[in-house]
């Protein structure tokens, strides 16, 4: 499974642009994947997202940095040898409608699996509704976000809840030092 997480302009993928991709191969959680881009021509920009990114309007306009083309067609490249395509993330059906977008603007063929898994299908519900990934990093033990989101914080974060909601272990050494609650660990140790 592909861990991803994406961070850009706005809400609208026709409208606002990729600023930056994240993502992990969750079987081999050493093999990640980070890249910045500037904005494309003509996007909308939403002061809410990028209070929300930490980008500034010059970095996200920086000449130096990648096209958002080139970084997706670097992302393409590292994601090649990777056999299990499923893409997974936290709110992941907002990534993947500006990578669909974006493919589909570039004639690139949809790389991923059909299938898809989304952290908060997999999280405990309270009083009927998904909790939010600071909320579900407390419950799983570990500290919530405490910064701008950055896509490759936000993808190692999701991958550490999803290794411990379902596996009931650590995955990432970051997190070795906030121990999994017990009672995710016994629940997969009663199975």
């Amino acid at each position: 499974m592909i861990i991803v997480d994406i961070e850009t302009t706005g809400l609208d993928p026709k409208k606002n642009s990729i600023l930056s991709i994240g993502a992990m191969e969750f079987e081999n959680p050493k093999n990640t994947f980070y890249g910045e881009c500037r904005m494309d021509d003509g996007a909308e920009i939403s002061n809410i997202a990028l209070k929300i990114n930490g980008f500034t309007r010059k970095q996200i306009m920086d000449p130096k940095k990648p096209s958002s083309e080139e970084l997706l067609r670097k992302f393409l490249e590292w994601l090649k040898p990777i056999k299990e395509k499923t893409l997974g993330g936290e709110n992941v059906w907002f990534d993947i409608e500006f990578f669909e977008e974006n493919f589909r603007k570039l004639g690139i063929k949809w790389p991923f699996k059909k299938k898809v898994v989304e952290l908060h299908q997999i999280s405990p519900l309270i009083e009927g509704h998904p909790w939010s990934l600071d909320m579900l990093l407390y419950a799983v033990g570990i500290p919530p976000r405490s910064k701008a989101h950055n896509a490759m914080d936000d993808v190692e974060l999701t991958a550490e809840a999803m290794s411990r909601l379902v596996g009931g272990k650590n995955l990432l050494k970051r997190f070795k030092k906030y121990p999994v609650p017990e009672i995710f660990s016994l629940r997969i140790k009663k199975r």
